[in-house]
């Protein structure tokens, strides 16, 4: 009986955009030659270039499928019922996550990741696996796989079209997997199928073996193509890489209608850092939306929504609290979970305005996930003995072992790029006997959701400092 190779895959995961990427590499080097179908198109992104760095060589890779058209979603395929307990199951994940990276990361800087990155990615990679490895990932995910196949198309549509003259306010997911030349006919064409059809991914051949340089960098002009520039990085396939999944989220928006800036506040200037020391900084005067600042435990929170449905959520821990106390998944979904923030006081016949008065910041992080997804429940998908990737692969064994998520996210006076964003117009009402308007004040580390009008979290993270 043959004995089968077992190789091994990494995951990466990203976000400023956000990006998935999966690849699984032999022991050794493989011994087939490379593949090159007859017919199919190239993708050319750039010539060889002798004098250059050896990643500007020879980048090319050939289209072997392509996706199907990502078509609008309707608003009756939101609203249906099915669609609604999917949309449940995605938003335990996303806060789950969200806690447990957050647990693990380094407890100085600031921090965010993009939940909707790393769900997209895992479903993907559940479409590629099976047994019990499938099992754990679905799991993960909290959905079955009935569920997934069922729903899938319509989550994924909520980020993935756009109107071809968007400039903002808009969200766009793009999925693609990168099959070495040498082991192409390793992949099952009806797998390859599956994936675009139902996941939305671009197939591409590449040789990871004979020019790595190459292949890393017909990725890494993919990746940048999709995140309209703002992820440009080289992200070091080995040379023995069989294959890779790469997800990209890019994500865009302003705050005002005309795309200005928002007034800067007078009188917040200061912020106090996690290590206690406070610097100066600017603070952005939001507008004024219905409600009042909620009370959470331990924590106090408020929103502010960009021109397009997009909504950042803030939690502020009360005095004697820190921020590693207060951000966790039960206040996460909480968070999200609340519509109503008080906007009318009926017996009073007060209305409540509230603006938040949030400093410009900026937040990054480069994770490692494998001991965060572990830690929720995926085991075999790591373990070389057990790991089952046979509904993408024929004849190879392959286990993940790197887990990497990469996310970048910036809040100024003009919006958010990189984060699903926007401002939504208050509804016109008879004016009240007493508007009563106040302050929000984030002048201190905090936490923050950052979500669409459907409540996908699209980023989450923490700001200890500026």
């Amino acid at each position: 009986m043959m004995k089968k190779s077992i190789r091994v895959f990494s995951v990466l995961l990203g976000a400023f955009a956000a990006m998935a990427l999966f690849g699984c590499a032999p022991e050794k080097a493989p011994d087939v030659g490379t593949l090159d179908p007859d017919g199919d198109p190239t993708v050319d992104v750039g010539k060889p270039d002798p004098d250059g760095d050896p990643i500007e060589d020879k980048k090319e890779a050939t289209l072997l499928s392509a996706s199907a058209e990502v078509a609008p979603v309707s608003r009756s395929e939101i609203n249906a019922r099915e669609f609604s307990e999917f949309r449940s199951s995605t938003e335990l994940f996303s806060v789950a996550v969200s806690e447990e990276a957050f647990s693990r990361a380094e407890k100085t800087g600031n921090f965010v990741l993009s939940p909707v990155s790393i769900y997209t990615a895992l479903a993907t990679a559940s479409a590629c696996a099976a047994g019990n490895t499938k099992q754990e990932l679905l799991s993960v995910l909290h959905t079955t796989s009935a569920d997934l196949e069922a729903n899938f198309s319509v989550y994924y549509r909520m980020f993935g079209a756009m109107r071809e003259d968007a400039q903002t306010g808009y969200a766009q997911l793009a999925n693609s997997i990168w099959v070495d030349d040498a082991y192409a006919t390793h992949v099952r064409d009806q797998s390859l199928k599956k994936l675009a059809e139902n996941y939305y991914c671009d197939a591409f051949s590449a040789d990871f073996l004979l020019n790595n340089a190459g292949a890393n960098q017909a990725i890494r002009d993919f990746v940048k193509d999709k995140t309209k520039g703002l992820i440009d990085q080289n992200f070091d396939l080995g040379d023995q890489t069989v294959f890779a999944l790469v997800n990209t989220l890019y994500l865009k928006d302003v705050w005002l209608p005309d795309g200005g800036e928002l007034a800067l506040d007078p009188a917040a200037t200061h912020f106090r850092n996690a290590d206690g020391k406070t610097v100066m900084a600017p603070f952005m005067q939001t507008p004024y939306h219905a409600g009042v600042a909620a009370q959470g435990d331990g924590f106090t929170y408020f929103r502010a929504a960009t021109q397009h449905g997009y909504t950042l959520k803030v939690l502020l821990p009360d005095d004697g609290k820190t921020v590693e106390e207060i951000f966790t998944a039960e206040n996460l979904a909480r968070v999200n979970g609340t519509k109503d923030y008080g906007g009318y006081d009926v017996e009073t016949e007060t209305r409540f305005q509230t603006r938040l008065i949030l400093p410009v910041f900026e937040a990054d992080s480069d994770l490692d996930l494998i001991k965060t997804l572990k830690a929720l429940g995926v085991h075999e998908l790591f373990d070389p003995a057990r790991c089952d990737n046979s509904t993408l692969l024929e004849g190879l064994q392959a286990y993940c072992n790197e887990v990497r998520h990469i996310a970048k996210l910036k809040v100024d006076r003009k919006g958010v790029e990189g984060a699903a964003v926007t401002v939504m117009g208050e509804a016109g009402a008879a004016p009240p006997v007493d508007v009563v308007y106040a302050d929000f004040v984030v002048d201190r580390p905090f936490g923050f959701l950052l979500t669409d009008a459907y409540g996908n979290v699209l980023f989450s993270g923490v700001v200890r400092s500026l």
